[in-house]
């Protein structure tokens, strides 16, 4: 039997998500490539849930409540073009091929993203409703490059799929 691990970054895909916000929106063309994610960036992490404890003051009893956990997804995008930062800042992309512009606005938009993100190996990991914060980071420098960290906030349950292997294809 093999060993399943479940290691390294591949992709990650985005679509619109659905309208219950709780089911992933089917295979095909709706999935697009979040970008190039910069080496090293990407971690799933849960915060640390509240917990509150009751104890008995007349014997041992204790009684220990959980509450939700908090899944975000932190990550670079790498080098965006400008359909990417309109994708995730908002805006509008104007002008002709070779001369076009685009303008962040100040308040970001209202939108909520399905996600999957793609193992080299491994488990597909995601969420039916997440929201992606864009924002910059420049570095002007001889080795600098232009990131946009991003702080993904799992607002339904976390998914993983055994048998999942390319969003885009129906």
């Amino acid at each position: 039997m093999p060993i399943l691990s479940t290691m390294g970054l591949k992709k990650i895909y985005v679509a619109d998500a659905s309208e219950d916000g709780q089911t992933m929106p089917a295979k095909g063309t709706a999935w697009k490539d979040l970008g190039d994610v910069y080496q090293d960036t990407c971690t799933l992490k849960d915060d640390d849930p509240e917990t509150t404890e009751h104890k008995s003051e007349t014997s041992s009893k204790r009684i220990i409540l959980v509450g939700e956990t908090n899944t975000t997804l932190e990550l670079s995008l790498m080098d965006p073009d400008l359909e990417l930062l309109a994708r995730y800042f908002g805006g509008e992309i104007t002008g002709g091929s070779g001369s076009r512009k685009w303008i962040r606005p100040r308040k970001l938009p209202y939108k909520e993203w399905a996600i999957w993100q793609q193992p080299e190996e491994g488990l597909f990991v995601g969420c039916a409703c997440a929201r992606i914060i864009p924002k910059f980071e420049i570095n002007y420098s001889s080795t600098g490059i232009c990131l946009v960290p991003m702080t993904v906030t799992y607002q339904a349950e976390l998914q993983i799929d055994e048998s999942m292997d390319d969003p885009t294809k129906a």
